[in-house]
């Protein structure tokens, strides 16, 4: 498994935190509140220690959306499930059982996931110069074992932990993209040439 230089991992994390901004503008709008969102790390890991970060978390929301271009894969923001119904609570300004999903609460976390995926793939389209044709975003709900589901093709997953804060409450997150080896070789060169165009090479 290829990984990525320190160099790398920063420039990715600058790289997605400008994408970031774009999102939480999104989300303050839905939640009519400031938002914040940040991306503290970035990392390039397998699926079993993908399986073994996320064990401890009994039950998840995820949600999945297929990206195809010069970088293919699936991304998933992932959430704690309490967490998830907490910023759909926000969302929706309704006090539900936070054990019930209706259709309107699994709409606006769909919402989110597509708007915090679509930012870091605008971020992607940018180092790489060109545009991802995606799938419909998908939600998953239950235990890790069901929701994390990884393609045998995958053999490699970009784990972002992505910090959302709210005036109300933080909430913190996961972004995964999960990749195969030709497309992490692809976006290693990308950064590669992204550094050095930030360098004025």
């Amino acid at each position: 498994m290829a990984n990525f230089t320190q160099l790398q991992k920063d420039a990715l994390c600058e790289v997605f935190n400008i994408s970031m901004s774009c999102a939480a503008a999104s989300l303050s709008e839905m939640v009519r509140e400031d938002v914040m969102l940040s991306v503290p790390n970035v990392d390039l890991c397998s699926v079993s220690e993908v399986e073994q970060t996320f064990r401890p978390f009994p039950s998840v929301s995820a949600i999945a959306q297929r990206f195809y271009g010069d970088f293919s894969g699936k991304g998933m923001l992932l959430l704690p499930e309490s967490r998830s119904l907490e910023l759909v609570q926000l969302i929706v300004g309704l006090d539900f059982p936070l054990d019930v999903l209706s259709d309107l609460e699994e709409d606006a976390l769909i919402e989110v996931g597509n708007i915090v995926i679509n930012a870091c793939l605008g971020s992607l389209s940018e180092i790489f110069n060109t545009y991802f044709d995606c799938d419909v975003p998908v939600l998953t709900t239950g235990a890790c074992e069901k929701v994390l589901k990884f393609d045998s093709r995958m053999d490699d997953i970009i784990v972002m932990r992505i910090a959302f804060t709210l005036a109300s409450k933080p909430i913190e997150g996961y972004m995964l993209f999960m990749v195969n080896e030709r497309s992490v070789e692809k976006l290693k060169k990308a950064i590669s040439h992204f550094i050095l165009q930030s360098a004025g090479a």
